[in-house]
């Protein structure tokens, strides 16, 4: 494969151009992702490592969105942006779990699985520019699928922990070029992540049924529940400059004196210390009182809520002067892609 994955596993201990308006995600084309058995590989030929332990697979979708599985842009030679939101043909829970019980459910297996959905997101490789400096390589990245999710083996009633799942695969350029379609290269992968899912849950199920620990469905909605009860979500936001990430969700800004200057019809922060003003990339983001603003690539962007995700349009990072001011901005204002804030690490995807 000429796709690069990077994957870590947790074992579980407890559990185109201007900004858009609330709801226009909906208003976009929708494109349908397909999941695909792997070619000569039949629905009862699994490619489990260790055989299936699984009768049964149910997924909970609890992601921020569950709507949309991604965005994709497609950028024009002449004119605006063509964004796609990307979907199943059904719900993520019934195409998941359809797909898992197709291939891998064994009628005579002890346990039941459960599949808690918190990320599925898909989307072009958004790479920042001062990462793009330090490692050239990325610039051959080009589409992402992150995919985090939690399973627990389900038997006489109990909930067993078994894994955190949590993954970033990048297709690279030159993969995605041999496909027809990128959104056949994402289906097909998708798939293949889907499919270690199910290997790594089966490997590990009969060892952590051993360890005795189990929790109820309730213990797990509401571990899930939690991170949607942050105070940003809950209150009016508060007119401040974000630090940081976790200012933003605590909706605690700590930088109160400061400036918001236009140039090129782009919002750029100064920060005021000793008298003097100075302009600042490095902050997350800030808000006037109503609306919210997300720093990315050091420019402000407008962002907005969409059910408990938030959303924000932001430039590409090809052309820059290079000075301190406008390094990593875009020149070209139809370069333009949608941004998703994971609400778990407030990156930007």
């Amino acid at each position: 494969m000429h796709y690069r994955t990077s994957m870590a596993f947790m074992l579980l201990l407890a559990v185109g151009g201007n900004a858009q308006s609330p709801g226009s995600l909906a208003t976009l084309r929708a494109i349908t992702i397909r999941l695909h058995s792997m070619p000569g590989v039949s629905s009862r030929d699994a490619d489990l490592t260790s055989p299936s332990c699984f009768s049964h697979f149910e997924v909970l979708d609890l992601r921020p969105d569950s709507n949309r599985i991604g965005i994709h842009t497609c950028v024009p030679d002449f004119g605006r942006n063509h964004d796609r939101q990307l979907v199943f043909a059904h719900s993520a829970t019934v195409e998941i779990a359809g797909y898992l019980n197709r291939r891998y459910s064994r009628k005579t297996a002890p346990y039941k699985a459960l599949v808690v959905l918190r990320t599925l997101w898909l989307s072009d490789a958004h790479v920042p520019r001062p990462e793009i400096l330090r490692h050239p390589e990325l610039r051959l990245e080009r589409t992402h699928i992150r995919l985090k999710a939690e399973i627990y083996a389900i038997r006489d009633g109990r909930y067993v922990p078994v894994l955190r799942f949590d993954t970033l695969e990048t297709a690279w350029k030159k993969r995605i070029l041999d496909e027809p379609s990128p959104y056949v290269e994402w289906g097909r992968n998708l798939s293949l992540l889907i499919d270690r899912l199910a290997d790594s849950a089966a490997r590990l199920t009969p060892e952590k049924d051993d360890d005795g620990r189990w929790v109820d469905l309730d213990e797990i909605r509401q571990f899930n529940a939690d991170r949607f009860d942050a105070p940003i979500d809950q209150t009016a936001p508060a007119r401040g400059v974000y630090a940081n990430f976790e200012e933003f969700r605590n909706n605690t800004p700590s930088i109160r004196d400061f400036e918001i200057k236009t140039l090129d019809h782009e919002r750029l922060l100064y920060i005021r210390e000793d008298g003097a003003a100075y302009y600042s990339h490095d902050a997350w983001g800030y808000c006037d009182g109503k609306d919210i603003f997300i720093m990315r690539d050091g420019i402000l962007c407008p962002a907005w809520k969409e059910g408990k995700a938030f959303y924000l349009p932001a430039g590409a990072t090809r052309s820059t002067t290079g000075d301190s001011l406008t390094e990593g901005r875009s020149r070209d204002y139809r370069q333009r892609s949608i941004y998703y804030v994971d609400m778990d690490t407030g990156d930007m995807y």
